[in-house]
């Protein structure tokens, strides 16, 4: 019994490691895919301009949706983070 669970185990750890692949880091071309599609305009003063043209005038009412904008300017249109990935290829 104990030589059936050592063949059975042995079998499992084979399997396994042979069965791994190795892993691609595609970090680079998902940001670059992201910059291109969620950043209006291209730069971040141009998302910014979009922003301000799209609720000129902030209120209570539009303050979430405003701030949505803006947040998603600066996280989509920074490109010191892809700048980064591409000095570290």
């Amino acid at each position: 019994m104990k030589r059936l669970f050592l063949l059975i185990l042995l079998c499992f750890v084979v399997f396994l490691s042979t069965s791994c692949q190795k892993r691609e880091d595609k970090t680079l071309e998902r940001n670059l895919f992201t910059y291109l599609v969620s950043c209006t305009g291209g730069s971040l003063t141009a998302c910014n301009a979009d922003c301000a043209a799209k609720y000129p005038d902030v209120t209570g009412d539009n303050y979430p949706a405003a701030s949505t904008c803006f947040s998603n300017c600066s996280t989509n249109c920074n490109l010191s983070g892809t700048l980064l990935l591409l000095t570290n290829q």
